[in-house]
């Protein structure tokens, strides 16, 4: 293939000897290869081929070489590019290209009337170019218009030619229902069935436009910031009164998502996969092994007669059963005090399960105190040490995670309820409290686990308070008597076997009923490193809510991430999932990513 620079030259000698006759000649035999591909000075001197040419010059015209049929060693054979048309439309790479430079629809607007002033004072002779110093309405007018035109010619141009030719659109036209024309502006309009109302002409003949393009979602980005980020109906209901967006509904809804500013005012929270239970949910244990401790309050009560009331807080236990203590001031001394009466009387706990300090601070701040104890370098070192020398291991769940201790926040909210329902507002002595207390823990314990079976001798659903009557404080494994006639048994093997038919019937009745998910069944959220996050907050309206990026992820035992630690102004934070909403903005989670952290928290 020739290049620019030899095609031009071969062209202009081709111009300059038009009338001469070319003959081939072999680079073999052209003198002029020897000075462009080099020869010494000494050596030319005396070449004859340099001088003379090749010696078939000296012979008549019939015997110099022929002009080779095909082209090998002997010679190039010209080529010459072959443009090919493509069959898109003349506008859209223009289109597609300038759009994308504007980030508003106002800034592409104002732009394009400069650029037609311009191009009209080119036009003008030197001494006619008068310019004013403010673009006019009409110009701004005229510049939409051409950028509408534009638009619908790569978008509806077998209409626009069909409503030129005065011939029927096409079949699988999206305009087919709307009998479009042209006005007189040159832009194709709605004709409708709106003619003989008195609505704005605007409003009776709307502008069509294609709701995907990269124009109409630049106008309707603008219509959505100037009805003050209004929702996709009301946008939608504005736009609609000049222009016709085709499939609006779904792209204006899409806007209004995008929107940062929308999303900060509601963000939608992660509904992460649920989890399996933990062990010590599913498997076979003395009643209060493993036990989850929450607090409530605070609740008042009058020391004695004409006596101004106080404040008090309810400690609640909870495995399957249900223990309440009343706890009169939250310190270490009384805490311990609670934990010692519930060890005594439900016996030794291997493992104890709480929320973290910082789940107890609620909107109106009413267990800031315990907060502050929970915080109290002092409390955690007296209470690890209380706990080790008893063998518990005390378990906190990540901050700000109180679903993580779903069992006894449902027993904190019904216990809450019966006390509300009995005390309400009025102040009881410590006395009469606790016997309030034992009695709603008597309520709380005869809760039916499973429905009533159908077999008839069967006259009582399980309960937590069967796990409870009839064995030991500090019982241990007894031998499976379920296989033993009852006539073989004794007193104390027919008590052992009454507890074991207790867990039998837990087994095959209540067991089976936690194995659905009755929500957050979805596939698992992909979280990853470096996205951009919001961090709810209950107590701050959501626009305060913090900004934060993923630092680390913290998985747990089936791969998924619950909780993840995340950087922020502040500092780092740790939170689950369910706390965090994505911002939906695809190009702010770019970050290098790190190390996934290892985690012991309990999920």
């Amino acid at each position: 293939m020739w290049t620019t620079y030899v095609a031009n030259r071969v062209a202009k000698i081709q111009t300059i000897t038009e009338k001469g006759h070319w003959r081939h000649v072999p680079g073999v035999d052209n003198p002029a290869d020897l000075i462009s591909r080099g020869i010494p000075p000494a050596e030319i001197v005396e070449n004859r081929f340099w001088w003379q040419g090749p010696t078939w010059l000296e012979l008549r015209s019939e015997f110099w070489p022929k002009a080779p049929t095909s082209f090998g060693e002997e010679g190039e054979e010209e080529k010459r590019r072959m443009v090919v048309a493509s069959s898109a439309s003349p506008y859209s790479e223009f289109n597609d290209q300038y759009i994308a430079r504007f980030a508003s629809y106002t800034d592409m607007i104002r732009r394009t009337a400069y650029w037609l002033r311009l191009m009209k004072l080119l036009r003008k002779p030197r001494e006619e170019r008068k310019d004013g110093s403010f673009l006019s309405t009409a110009e701004l007018r005229q510049a939409e218009n051409v950028l509408v035109r534009r638009v619908q010619n790569e978008v509806f141009g077998r209409e626009w030619k069909a409503i030129i030719n005065k011939t029927v659109l096409p079949s699988n036209s999206p305009l087919r229902w709307y009998n479009p024309l042209l006005s007189k502006d040159g832009i194709m309009r709605v004709g409708g069935r709106l003619n003989k109302s008195q609505e704005a002409e605007e409003s009776k003949h709307p502008i069509p436009l294609p709701a995907r393009h990269s124009f109409t979602r630049l106008m309707l980005k603008h219509y959505h910031e100037r009805l003050l980020h209004a929702g996709s109906q009301l946008m939608l209901a504005v736009v609609r009164l000049r222009f016709l967006p085709l499939g609006g509904r779904s792209v204006t809804r899409q806007i209004v998502h995008e929107c940062l500013k929308c999303y900060r005012s509601k963000p939608t929270a992660i509904q992460q996969f649920m989890g399996d239970l933990p062990a010590s949910r599913v498997t076979v244990a003395r009643p209060f092994s493993r036990t989850g401790v929450d607090f409530f309050g605070p609740v008042y009560i009058r020391p004695a007669l004409r006596r101004p009331t106080v404040k008090a807080y309810v400690a609640l236990f909870i495995c399957k059963e249900v223990h309440l203590e009343l706890v009169t001031d939250l310190s270490t001394g009384r805490f311990l005090q609670a934990l010692r009466r519930f060890v005594s009387r439900r016996g030794e706990c291997s493992d104890i399960y709480s929320d973290n300090g910082i789940n107890f601070v609620g909107a109106r701040n009413k267990l800031q105190e315990f907060f502050k104890l929970l915080k109290d370098p002092t409390h955690r070192e007296i209470l690890s040490k209380e706990c080790s020398e008893q063998g518990i291991q005390w378990h906190f769940n990540p901050p700000s995670a109180p679903h993580f201790g779903g069992l006894w926040e449902a027993a904190v909210r019904s216990a809450k309820k019966h006390l509300l329902k009995v005390v309400g507002e009025n102040p009881v002595s410590a006395e009469d409290f606790t016997t309030l207390l034992v009695q709603v823990e008597g309520c709380l314990n005869s809760r039916p686990l499973t429905p009533m079976s159908e077999d008839p001798e069967d006259l009582e659903p399980l309960t937590p308070s069967h796990f409870l009557v009839g064995t030991s404080l500090q019982a241990i494994p007894e031998p499976n008597l379920e296989d033993i006639p009852l006539n073989r048994l004794d007193k104390y093997q027919l008590m052992q076997r009454k507890l074991q038919d207790f867990w039998r019937r837990w087994r095959r009745e209540y067991l089976c009923q936690l194995q659905a998910r009755t929500k957050r069944w979805k596939p698992p959220v992909p979280v990853e490193v470096g996205k951009l996050v919001v961090i709810q907050n209950d107590n701050v309206p959501p626009m305060r809510w913090r900004m934060g990026r993923i630092q680390s992820l913290h998985p747990g035992n089936d791969n998924v991430v619950r909780v993840v630690t995340v950087k922020t102004s502040s500092g780092m934070l740790t939170r689950p999932v369910e706390k965090l909403c994505f911002l939906p903005l695809p190009d702010c989670n770019e970050e290098p990513k790190t190390q996934i952290a290892s985690s012991n928290i309990e999920t």
